[in-house]
């Protein structure tokens, strides 16, 4: 009988989007699947099987209901199928686990929780007040955390040995290490323009500020047609506004991977993150970055040695550095060479799960 992963869907994340199946939540379990060759299902109450079956066609959708109470319907299954679980996979320490990590013990004794944090600060502030929490990690086999300063105080301050698993970036279509030489001057940003506390303003604001006239700022991502109007307002009368580059939503993986490999300065401005993917995919093409200091921007910039952090509010001095850093050509070609160089030794998706394989003490099956 084939080994099996699950992941197990909370209620705060019973409805799964496309873009969901290439991020950390449905990535780890499927990738860890095919690494050790186990069977992977995800256990939730909605999603797109057939573009889940375009992608990873060997992924098993089980239908848990929403209705009459997801919690109990999960637990319903988990009673029946627990045995059948030998990795059960959890991302987010969401109440509602505590019910389902219970039974699926209770019902499978050898089975294996691992739990994927993906808490900032401000939400572990608020945790770490809750009586539940160190409950449910206690359950635990494996708990990991995004980054080192997050994993550092729950360990300080739980029974829990947290262990640190960046997120990484999965490789639609092979690639080779970016060339300083084939970078244009260009500072990007990719996310949801449109999302407050992206600060997307803010980062414009600073680039107007920066005076860079041989330099574009793009910005890629979803955003409305109310936002993008505001964008332009703020451009009017600026003689830089036309450096300014409102791309939108880029789909098509190749054409946002160019993006990514011709930029040499890579910004995010947001108010909270825990170790946001574009990190990991700004890394990974050599761009130097340049964050407001958001959990995991100490991580990826290994303490300020590939770019620079700055307090969350502050634009002012966030366009000071673009203007520094595009005025030192040799640290952002050093910055391409050696950031990318840890990125794709240490970032990759393939290689992260290897290392979760091994703090799960599983072996391939053959």
């Amino acid at each position: 009988m084939s080994k099996k992963i699950a992941f197990i869907c909370s209620v705060e994340s019973y409805k799964l989007s496309e873009a969901h199946f290439f991020k950390d939540l449905c990535l780890v379990p499927i990738l860890l699947g095919k690494y050790l060759n186990y069977d992977v299902s995800i256990l939730t109450t909605e999603l797109n099987e057939s573009v889940l079956h375009q992608t990873f066609p060997s992924v098993k959708f089980e239908h848990i209901p929403f209705e009459n109470n997801f919690e109990s319907n999960m637990n319903a299954y988990l009673m029946e199928h627990a045995r059948e679980i030998d990795i059960a996979f959890a991302i987010g320490p969401y109440p509602s686990y505590l019910s389902m990590f219970k039974t699926y013990k209770h019902y499978n004794s050898n089975g294996k929780i691992y739990m994927k944090l993906d808490v900032n600060r401000f939400w572990l502030s608020r945790l770490m007040t809750y009586s539940y929490f160190e409950e449910l990690l206690q359950l635990c086999d494996l708990v990991t955390s995004e980054c080192e300063s997050i994993q550092t105080e729950i360990n300080r301050v739980l029974n829990v040995d947290v262990k640190l698993i960046p997120n990484g970036f999965y490789e639609y279509f092979p690639t080779e290490p970016v060339s300083f030489e084939q970078k244009k001057n260009r500072i990007l940003t990719v996310g949801r323009l449109d999302a407050p506390e992206k600060q997307v303003k803010f980062a414009v604001k600073a680039f107007l500020v920066a005076e860079l006239a041989n330099w574009e700022f793009r910005l890629v991502g979803p955003l409305s047609e109310d936002f993008r109007n505001e964008l332009h307002e703020m451009l009017e009368g600026s003689p830089f506004a036309d450096q300014v580059i409102i791309l939108g939503p880029i789909y098509d993986k190749y054409l946002l991977e160019q993006e990514y490999r011709q930029a040499k300065i890579f910004c995010l401005t947001s108010t909270v993150e825990c170790h946001a993917h574009v990190f990991s995919e700004a890394a990974k093409n050599g761009c130097y970055i340049i964050s407001t200091n958001v959990d995991g921007a100490s991580d990826i910039t290994q303490n300020q040695r590939f770019g620079k952090i700055h307090p969350t509010y502050d634009w002012e001095h966030i366009g000071l550095e673009f203007k520094n850093a595009a005025a030192q050509e040799q640290i952002l070609a050093h910055t391409c060479d050696e950031l990318q160089k840890f990125a794709r030794t240490e970032l990759n998706w393939q290689i992260i799960v290897k290392k979760i394989a091994g703090l799960l003490d599983e072996e391939r099956a053959d």
